[in-house]
């Protein structure tokens, strides 16, 4: 008994019909990750999983402007369509995710330090109620919070910093605290390396 080969287009890679629609948003992507490619800085380009003809025309790309800037994203996206966009994207993914990561812990250092602020504020605000000075001694709960969150964070300078804000309203204070917690926190990640 002999069997039926099936013809189905399905069944052969070489029929496989792409839209011409579909190849023109391929292509706009590809541009995309060639544009992304050209903002890197210098030492994320060292990084990067390509050969080093990419490397060169993403470095020569720095300086272009207007319809030489256009032109060298599409030689660019050449390239990458050639050599396979996989690990590039791969390599891009991951950065965007570490940028992501950055901000949430940007993020996470500011409300601490809001938090702080406001607590500093009221407790300022109580004090001149009660016709008190609110000093050194003042006990912070967001302080002592912070100082479990990040061991190496210097309580006595951060108390201080909160305690010239409350006190002046200047900005200087307010990033002078924002300075000691990320401080803080970056000694931290390194000591966890």
């Amino acid at each position: 008994m002999a069997t039926k080969k099936s013809s189905s287009r399905d069944d052969d890679p070489q029929e496989i019909y792409v839209s011409r629609s579909e190849k023109k948003r391929q292509a706009k992507n590809i541009e995309e990750i060639a544009k992304e490619l050209m903002a890197l800085s210098p030492a994320h380009l060292k990084k990067l999983p390509a050969d080093e003809l990419l490397k060169a025309e993403l470095h020569n790309s720095r300086d272009l402007k207007g319809g030489a800037l256009k032109r060298q994203i599409k030689f660019i996206a050449s390239i990458l369509r050639e050599k396979g966009v996989d690990a590039v994207l791969a390599f891009l993914t991951e950065r965007k995710g570490s940028h992501l990561k950055q901000a949430g812990e940007f993020h996470e250092l500011e409300r601490l330090r809001e938090d702080i602020i406001s607590e500093v504020i009221l407790a300022r605000e109580e004090a001149q109620r009660n016709q008190e000075h609110l000093t050194e001694s003042w006990q912070s709960e967001t302080i002592a919070v912070a100082c479990r969150r990040f061991p190496a964070l210097d309580h006595n300078a951060l108390k201080k910093s909160a305690l010239r804000y409350a006190a002046t309203r200047k900005p200087v204070h307010r990033r002078e605290m924002f300075r000691q917690l990320h401080a803080a926190m970056e000694r931290q990640q390194f000591s966890e390396t």
